[in-house]
This record gives C-alpha cells, structure tokens and sequence, in this order.
C-alpha cells in the first residue's frame, strides 16, 4: 500500500515538474559553460525545455544526443539558430575574456552608472565572465575606465566599473590565471615601469602653449630598477636618490626607502595607472608634485615648438634684419634665434634687468590674450646672455609698411605664457626697417 503511494506521487510531481517547462523554446549561446559544466563557452544548442521551478534549461547535446540541464544564467536564450549565430559573433571578442575584483566590496550596478541600483558586491579576488564592454572610457572620481557587463559564478549579471577590475583572456583555467596575476602588483610594475611627466605637460599640449624652460624629455620622475635609484627632475631642481626598498604601504600607496632619502621617505599614491602624486622632502620643506603617464613623442612636441618660434622670427628677418630708432640704436637679427643690439641708449637703466652688453637670444615664447590679439601682431623676446634662464624682456610687436612698433610690457603682465594686461603709460619705441 506504502509503494503505490510513493508511486502515486512520484506521478503527481512529474507530472507538476514537467506542466512548467515550455518545449521547443529555441537554441541557446553558452556565455560560460563553467568548470564542471557539461556545455562549453560558445557552444549553440537547441534548449529543449525550461524549468521555471529549477531556474534551468533542458539542453541536448548534438554529439551524445544525450538531455542535460543547464542553468538559465549560463545560457543567452535565442529564438533560432540563426539569431543565436548572430549572437555568437557578437560575443566572439569576449569568449574567453575574464576579469577579477582587486578589492572587496566592488560593486555591481543594475545599469553602467554609478548612481544606478547595486546587485552584488564582488569579494576580493572574486573571478566574473566579462559579457560586453563600453564603447568609452568614463571618469568617475578622477578614476578613468570602462563600465564591463559581467557575469558571477553563482549567477547575478549587472555593470561593473573597470578601474579595480582587471581583465584578462585565457583559454585555460581562469582561476588559475586569477591566482598568477593577484601574486603580482601590476600598480606597482606601472610605477616602476612608466617614465612619469608633470601634469602640466598635458595642459601645454592641449592649449598648444608650450614652455620650452619647463618641458622636455629630461623632466619627469624615473624609476631605474637595476641601479636602484630614482631621479626627479622639474624646472626648478633635480635630484637623484638611492634606495634600498619599495614598501607596501596602503592601496596603491608606496614608499622608496634608502640612505640617501629622507627618514620619511619618497612617497607615491598611485591614483591610477596613469597618475601618481609624488611626496619628498627638500630643504626641510615637504613637497608634493602630481605626474602622469604621457605617451605622446615629447621630442618630437618640443621640435615642433622651436621651428614655431623659428618662423616667427623669418617673418622678422624677411622684412629686415636691421631694425633702427634713432634714440635706441639698431637691433641685429642673427641666425640661430640670436640678436645683437647696439647703442640702445637710457633703455639700460630702464626696462634691462641688469647692465649688458647687447647680445643675447631672441624668442616668442608669449601669447597675446584674446583681447590684445585684435591691436598687436605678437610678442617678441630678449634675452640678454647676462640675463638667469628665466630672465627677459619682451614687447607688444606690430608691423607697417616701414617698421615695426615695439611696446615694453613689464614681466607681472604675463600669467601663464600669456601677456594679459598693458601698462597704464607704456613705453613705446618705433624701429625702422633698415637701421637709423
């Protein structure tokens, strides 16, 4: 009587089990088939059925004919083979693409916003499938990256912002390859690797305003890891250290340690891959100094840079290289960016820094300020060679026919490469094309 009523319910339960499966649902593409899963990444299979109540589908498998279930979050659901195909190549670049979480907590977002609904919170070293990338990176907290779609190994899918997501493709065990790559620092090999620049070099490149005494190949930080030394060089020092180590000392936070450094050491906060803030000490002053990575020919920047200057001073030199005042001497304009000026009277005590002799170099290192650029045709520099690298004095220039019009501007009238104000009683000299 017992065994007809067990039978009696294994009927029921069958028959209830299989009212909730819809048949001949479409073909499947397997996002991630999983360790002990019986379908591969990127296999398409025909799903037989689905079960609401177990979260699965029915597949069967084309080699073995064989049924098996899958659960629905391994699978994208197609209605053909054909959409399916489709699917596939769409999901080709992400077939063996994986990511992990470099800290814990890192959220998941229901949409690729950080504002959007949190879904799951990613443990430390916790493996995802990567489904998809943004178009672009974004910028969140000065963080820049791409939002991913991806997948968790216990089901949940949702948006995850790259920056401590690092991606990896493998056609081995991914965990395997998660473990290598937790053993290694990768910010710390960025420090180490990258020739760090000041940030203001990016700001010269987009303005197009670019200040040959504080940019060039030889300013930046530098990391040599054989020698075991850095070497720090700005516009206004340069200095080179030994150490011994580089600690740990908080996320992405590091510090050089050694007998030529300063007990507090040379500290790095790493705030991305391609930004770091720089600490030290000099002269009994804490300094800081923000850097970044700046992939651009910095060579090749500064060479664009002189031949600029070198062509305004052929327009110069094309209408006359002598230009003569009567009251102020001639001015010679020489190659290789140089001048002489000679019997430039009672200019000596006025407007030259120190007494000089009257050679030097000449540049156009300035811009004029949008609301100068209307009444003058530019700046025009001199720099006497008794005069410090970041001496000079420079003019307001404007051309006629038969000369040029030089007016003095005072050196507080330049911010940031940019002759922004005129004085109030300037001192304007006239020069001839020709010589007095």
């Amino acid at each position: 009587m017992r065994s007809k009523y067990f039978f009696f319910l294994l009927v029921v339960c069958t028959a209830v089990a299989l009212g909730s499966c819809a048949k001949k649902i479409g073909y499947g593409l397997v996002v991630w088939g999983g360790e002990e899963s019986p379908v591969q990444t990127g296999q398409i299979l025909p799903i037989q059925q689905e079960s609401q109540i177990q979260s699965t589908y029915l597949i069967k498998l084309e080699e073995t004919k064989e049924l098996v279930e899958v659960p629905t979050w391994r699978i994208r659901l197609f209605p053909d083979r054909e959409k399916a195909g489709e699917g596939a190549e769409e999901y080709a670049p992400y077939l063996n693409m994986y990511a992990y979480s470099q800290r814990d907590g890192l959220p998941i977002r229901e949409e690729a916003d950080q504002e959007a609904r949190r879904v799951y919170k990613l443990a430390e070293g916790q493996l995802v499938k990567v489904l998809a990338r943004g178009e672009k990176k974004v910028e969140i907290s000065n963080l820049e990256d791409f939002w991913y779609l991806v997948l968790t190994e216990d089901g949940y899918q949702g948006y995850c912002f790259g920056y401590y997501l690092p991606v990896f493709s493998t056609t081995g065990d991914p965990k395997t390859e998660v473990e290598a790559l937790m053993a290694r620092d990768p910010m710390l090999e960025a420090l180490q690797e990258t020739a760090w620049r000041p940030e203001y070099f990016r700001e010269m490149v987009d303005t197009g305003r670019i200040d040959l005494t504080s940019f060039g190949p030889q300013f930046g930080f530098f990391v040599d890891t054989q020698a075991k030394q850095v070497r720090l060089v700005t516009s206004r020092r340069a200095q080179s250290y030994r150490y011994e180590r580089i600690d740990n000392v908080g996320a992405n936070r590091y510090v050089f340690e050694g007998p030529d450094i300063d007990p507090s050491g040379i500290r790095v906060n790493m705030q991305s891959r391609q930004r770091i803030v720089l600490t030290y000490s000099w002269a009994n002053q804490i300094l800081s100094s923000v850097l970044i990575e700046f992939p651009e020919e910095i060579e090749e920047i500064v060479t664009e840079e002189r031949e600029r200057r070198e062509r305004l001073l052929d327009i110069f030199m094309s209408r006359s290289r002598i230009l003569g005042s009567t009251a102020y001497g001639n001015i010679y304009l020489e190659e290789g960016m140089r001048f002489r000026w000679e019997n430039y009277g009672g200019l000596g005590g006025r407007i030259f820094l120190k007494k000089v002799r009257g050679s030097g170099d000449v540049d156009f290192a300035y811009y004029l300020s949008d609301a100068l650029a209307a009444s003058f045709d530019g700046v025009i520099t001199f720099r006497f060679d008794e005069y410090s690298a970041d001496e000079d004095t420079s003019f307001l220039y404007t051309f006629d026919p038969a000369g040029v019009r030089l007016e003095y501007i005072r050196p507080q009238s330049i911010e940031n490469l940019e002759v922004v104000r005129r004085d109030s009683s300037p001192l304007v000299i006239y020069f001839s094309f020709g010589g007095s």
